[in-house]
């Protein structure tokens, strides 16, 4: 049988595909079967069996588990809105010449390239530690008495640290849109009158429309997955008030040693994962569609 041209291109890809598969899926073909099973690490006596769907009913049973989907949910919600905000906002002023513009470039976008965990670190010691960091210092001169950000409010430091950090990514990719935009057609919109707001919602978004899809689709996978952050800062407490799915999995692994109930957790986070992307991607779909 004769191979087309078509059909041997199809055939480069093929190592790739390989290698995905055995990177992505059998890693999570692994948790898949681990969580069907009961399996303590620190109790060998009791061996390793087959626990069906207990691992499942444990968790959803729990009432911190529904607290850590809130928890997460309140994160992407909050952090996706804010950083795609902000993005836009800062694309649209340093998206000009003026002296020291590239000095103010490099700078705003420095915290996207600091680790997760030393950006944790650093806030957590250096910056609103209510004892020894800038925090303390500030209060202190103002004859205030230090707020404890990461006791009374755990949660909203996570989420403004996330801001923080992940504001400049969406920076980067909505600017790089309204560099590319056409100069001819803003040109042309100035011309006809359309200004300020105008040129800002008529014009400009929907030219750069799809470099916000990019920006917020990627941002919500990754603020989805933020882990270091939680670990070095609250520890996902007081109790769970902080907590993440990531977390909550690490949690049950490395204080509980249960593998079967990590390994349930992981699933059932991939899984909302999966239907929170899935809605995601339709409802930018449908508001594309409505724009055409």
């Amino acid at each position: 049988m004769m191979t087309t041209k078509g059909d041997k291109s199809k055939l480069l890809i093929l190592p790739a595909l390989i290698v995905v598969g055995i990177v992505t899926q059998i890693p999570f073909i692994l948790t898949i079967i681990y969580s069907f099973i009961s399996w303590n690490v620190k109790r060998p006596d009791l061996g390793i069996s087959f626990a069906g769907f207990s691992n499942y009913k444990k968790i959803l049973s729990d009432g911190q588990f529904y607290q850590v989907i809130l928890n997460s949910l309140l994160i992407v919600v909050v952090g996706l809105t804010i950083c795609t905000v902000l993005g836009i906002l800062f694309g649209l002023m340093l998206n000009r010449e003026f002296k020291g513009v590239n000095l103010l470039r490099t700078l705003f976008v420095i915290p996207y390239f600091v680790m997760e965990a030393v950006v944790g670190i650093i806030w957590k010691t250096l910056m609103l530690n209510p004892s020894l960091g800038l925090n303390y210092y500030i209060s202190n001169a103002l004859g205030l008495e230090p707020i404890d950000f990461f006791g009374k409010y755990a949660l909203l430091t996570i989420m403004l640290l996330i801001i923080w950090q992940w504001t400049p990514f969406f920076f980067l990719i909505i600017m790089s849109g309204l560099q590319n935009m056409p100069s001819e057609i803003l040109e042309s919109a100035r011309i006809d009158g359309a200004t300020g707001w105008k040129l800002l919602l008529h014009i400009q978004l929907p030219l750069i429309r799809d470099h916000i899809n990019v920006a917020m689709t990627l941002g919500l996978i990754n603020i989805l997955k933020v882990f270091g952050l939680i670990y070095v800062t609250t520890s996902g407490g007081p109790g769970s008030s902080s907590s993440n799915l990531p977390y909550y999995s690490y949690k049950a692994l490395f204080y509980d040693w249960n593998v079967g109930t990590a390994a349930a957790i992981a699933v059932v986070t991939v899984a909302l994962t999966l239907i929170v992307v899935q809605r995601f991607y339709g409802f930018m779909n449908k508001n594309n569609s409505k724009n055409i």
